[in-house]
């Protein structure tokens, strides 16, 4: 059965600065990761990089249309083999986390936790009949930083990124992000505006475990701007697997192997990757999809 679950307290909020020149978006995604976290049995590393890759896709589909959706796909050399986000322009996420050994874990001096590797969007929009891919370096291994570098190369714009995890022992506490971006007439004060916010990434007030909302991030990182929230959205968790698309992902595998598959006279077992709902198929059922 397909998995929706609705947030509370996770929600994305969006604002407008006053003069028209500065958009942001700040994010929430603890309850989400806490959810995914337990499902994919993560070690606390791994419950790290699914929050911080949470947070990056809700960042990149926050300003998509209705419609709209984007897939990120994260490779690196750290602490995680790769990371996968769905997520579109209802707040709806899903994703999931390969973790790497940690003796596999291979970083450079100065890199961060992802290491080096590849950042990919695809923006998949309804007007298009192609999808947009836009794909950059894992050039620092700290994932705010190779963002701020994807929307400067990829999409022109001039933007500031911050990603914090807070964990207390091996459960994450708090997961929570913001993008900045200039809009198009801002001034050079603006933009050094958002330069000055790049010296801010990983150093957020030690109140931030218990900031009441993304909102108040807002208020924080804006300073003396003045703004106009524009949506405030919660957090769903959605996952449109179910029995009948694996019946029809089984099917595709051919009768020959359906055949071979009968023949080991055992059920099979299968979990979707993105949310980990166990899917469990027995002899009979593969042989009325092979009748089918």
């Amino acid at each position: 059965m397909s998995i929706e679950i609705k947030f509370k307290n996770d929600k994305w909020v969006k604002c407008l600065s006053n003069s028209g020149t500065i958009r942001a978006v700040a994010v929430n995604a603890t309850e989400v990761t806490h959810v995914l976290s337990e499902r994919h049995q993560l070690s606390p590393p791994g419950s790290v990089a699914i929050a911080e890759s949470l947070i990056a896709g809700l960042l990149l589909s926050s300003y998509c249309k209705s419609g709209e959706k984007i897939n990120l796909n994260i490779q690196g050399s750290g602490w995680a083999h790769q990371a996968i986000i769905d997520a579109n322009a209802d707040a709806e996420v899903r994703g999931y986390v390969l973790e790497r050994p940690q003796e596999e874990v291979n970083l450079s001096r100065g890199t961060g936790p992802w290491g080096i590797g590849l950042l990919s969007v695809l923006r998949t929009k309804y007007d298009e009949a192609k999808p947009y891919i836009g794909t950059v370096p894992l050039l620092t291994g700290r994932l705010a930083k190779d963002l701020t570098f994807y929307w400067l190369q990829s999409e022109q714009v001039n933007s500031a990124v911050g990603i914090d995890v807070f964990m207390e022992g091996d459960r994450v506490v708090h997961a929570e992000g913001f993008l900045i971006q200039a809009m198009p007439g801002a001034t050079e004060q603006d933009i050094q505006f958002i330069e000055d916010h790049l010296k801010k990434l990983h150093q957020f007030d030690s109140l931030a475990t218990v900031r009441e909302s993304p909102t108040h991030l807002l208020s924080y990182l804006l300073e003396n701007q003045s703004f106009s929230v524009l949506e405030e959205k919660p957090l769903t968790l959605k996952c449109p697997c179910s029995i009948d698309r694996v019946k029809r992902s089984l099917q595709l595998v051919g009768a020959a192997e359906l055949q071979s598959m009968i023949a080991e006279d055992k059920n099979f077992e299968i979990d979707c990757d993105f949310c980990s709902e166990h899917y469990v198929f027995t002899p009979g059922m593969l042989k009325a999809l092979l009748g089918e």
